[in-house]
């Protein structure tokens, strides 16, 4: 775990921008504990899980309990996905002169470090410096792959090192880059126009705009070939669709990297020279084509390069206008997200997150035999100020939002069900003392075409009883994406799992609902409570519990904060009933440490 601020200075910081990359990190820090020559070097190792779905950040912590490297190993996460901001978190964070960039997919020489550290003593003036990087392919590339290596961060560009000319189109890429944090931090902005969230958004080269903002600054940039790494390919990367997506975004980008290669009074000059003389490429590649019976990889990619390159003005000026209109988050200041995204940063980091329980009873057994322990998320923040530290506890309230703004509710989604998985196992080793738990599940999750599998994956792991855990969906995502709901009701019962149909308020919803394994809703308590006074609202509440009943669905009410809503819940009929009226939430473990597992073999 690193704070925000760097303390002892090091000489290198190896920084490992990365995403879902559990099963490919662990060749790579194998690589790094083994590097050779590097005892006269400080160095340290930097995993940032640029917010990751998998086990990254267990991968890490497991490699982090067992390390004996010479560097110290650390791990950060970086809330808002793409290369760029990892990076940038990453050179902020770092404590060493040099940052050292390795995707998760390079595996380095094992005198790479020491390379690096050498060089940069014998080039002072060099900001940035790239490696020599060989493909390691997991199946052999096609013949005409050569022509475009490059765009795969394939870089042999000769024996000898030599600095990049300040004319030439030719840059380093991000993989096995070593730049000064110094040159970093004085040239590079905070955030890059060309960050991303992946080949999605439609752009690339973020990377170069970094290395340009570094070279603008005064800073020579090399390529040192003693420095080696090998990148590993997978097969599905020589895929001609793969490839093509690849390329287009690289030419979307190029009017950028052209524009901030150029003086400012330069531009509105040279854009219709840059369209005219990519018009006339694009229309020479066409007369070629037509000339050729053939269509072979090189073809579609180079076709498709020239066509994106074309409409690049176009698709940066309308990404500027894009962010130019960009707010945050509604009622909230640019401090106030910064505040909380800082937050969530830190609890993954600092293992600040934390889970509480909340029981359901039966109305006719309150605080006996619960129906279930819905499982809930809290945010332990710390604030450090002149006097002490204080810290306080952040309800899903206070955070959540954010947290959906800046798409992270799946991981967290995704932690609150393995932090659980995990205690229960080292809590309750009897597989027939389990008591039945549930969880909301966020609009992303349910949208997410990839989550039963992960929880089936879990449940299986943890030879965890499917029945005994059940899914909360607000009714309110049930409303916005009905298909996504019907698709994830269908493979979660499949699974074996229970589903319940949150914060339910909307009578008309029974009658939109198509058949589904939803047996189980719960009623908004505070919203009943508004409409208490209303003789008419009461008895259309009476429909729905009597509707519920006649079609085997069981209600629970929610909300229950007084004694008095707990009478009217049992004069409705409602079976089952969750409040502070009954318990408060309280944390996981006070469950656990009391015993309180229900038997439901």
């Amino acid at each position: 775990m690193i704070s925000g601020i760097p303390t002892q200075q090091l000489d290198i910081s190896v920084a490992i921008p990365t995403y879902n990359g559990a099963q490919r990190l662990p060749c790579l820090l194998d690589r790094l504990r083994s590097q050779q020559h590097v005892d006269h070097i400080t160095w340290e190792i930097i995993v940032c899980d640029n917010n990751s779905l998998d086990e990254t950040a267990q991968v890490t912590q497991q490699y982090q309990r067992t390390w004996t490297g010479a560097a110290e190993l650390q791990y950060c996460f970086v809330a808002e996905q793409g290369a760029a901001f990892a990076r940038q978190r990453a050179v902020e964070s770092a404590r060493g002169k040099l940052i050292a960039f390795l995707d998760d997919d390079n595996l380095p020489e094992d005198d790479w470090v020491a390379k690096a550290w050498n060089f940069a003593q014998q080039h002072p003036e060099a900001g940035a410096f790239g490696s020599q990087i060989h493909g390691d392919f997991e199946q052999a590339p096609p013949e005409e792959f050569k022509h475009i290596a490059c765009f795969l961060a394939i870089v042999e560009r000769g024996p000898n090192p030599h600095r990049y000319d300040q004319h030439t189109k030719v840059l380093p890429p991000g993989a096995g880059l070593v730049v000064r944090r110094d040159a970093w931090l004085q040239s590079v902005p905070r955030r890059l126009f060309l960050n991303n969230k992946g080949k999605a958004a439609g752009l690339a080269s973020e990377d170069l705009e970094a290395i340009l903002y570094i070279r603008k600054a005064g800073w020579e940039v090399w390529y040192n070939p003693a420095m080696v790494v090998y990148h590993q390919i997978p097969k599905g990367r020589l895929q001609k669709e793969y490839l093509v997506t690849l390329i287009r975004c690289v030419g979307l980008s190029r009017f950028y990297i052209r524009i901030l290669s150029t003086s400012a009074w330069k531009r509105p000059l040279l854009l219709p020279l840059y369209i005219v003389n990519d018009l006339r490429k694009l229309l020479l590649h066409i007369i070629r084509e037509k000339r050729e019976p053939y269509k072979n990889l090189l073809f579609a990619c180079e076709r498709e390069y020239l066509f994106s390159t074309l409409s690049s003005p176009i698709f940066i000026a309308r990404k500027g206008l894009k962010d130019y209109g960009k707010t945050t988050l509604s009622g909230l200041s640019k401090d106030k997200c910064k505040t909380v995204i800082d937050q969530i940063e830190s609890g993954f980091e600092n293992n600040l997150f934390c889970l509480y329980q909340q029981p359901i009873f039966s109305t006719d057994n309150c605080l006996n035999d619960p129906l279930n322990y819905e499982v809930l998320v809290r945010l332990l923040s710390c604030t450090l100020n002149s006097d002490s530290p204080t810290t306080r506890l952040l309800l899903p309230k206070d955070f959540m939002p954010i947290a959906e703004y800046y798409e992270l509710t799946k991981t967290i989604d995704r932690w609150v069900i393995r932090t659980l998985f995990n205690s229960i196992k080292r809590s309750s080793p009897q597989k027939n003392c389990q008591a039945n738990y549930s969880i909301n599940l966020s609009q992303a999750s349910i949208r997410d075409q990839y989550f039963s599998v992960f929880l089936s994956d879990l449940l299986n792991r943890h030879q965890f009883p499917a029945e005994n855990f059940w899914i909360e969906i607000p009714e309110h995502a049930a409303k916005t994406y009905p298909d996504a709901v019907a698709r994830l009701t269908h493979e979660i019962e499949e699974i074996g799992c229970n589903i319940i149909l949150d914060d339910f308020r909307d009578p008309g919803l029974l009658r939109q609902l198509p058949e589904t394994s939803i047996y189980h809703f719960k009623l908004s308590f505070l919203s009943l409570e508004l409409h208490m006074k209303s003789l008419v609202r009461l008895q259309e509440f009476r429909n729905i519990i009597e509707h519920a009943n006649s079609s085997k669905i069981t209600i629970i009410a929610k909300g229950i904060e007084k004694k008095l809503m707990l009478d009217v819940a049992k004069r409705l009929g409602i079976p089952y009933v969750q409040g502070y009226q009954l318990k408060k939430p309280l944390p996981l473990e006070n469950l656990f440490w009391a015993n309180c597992f229900r038997d439901v073999s």
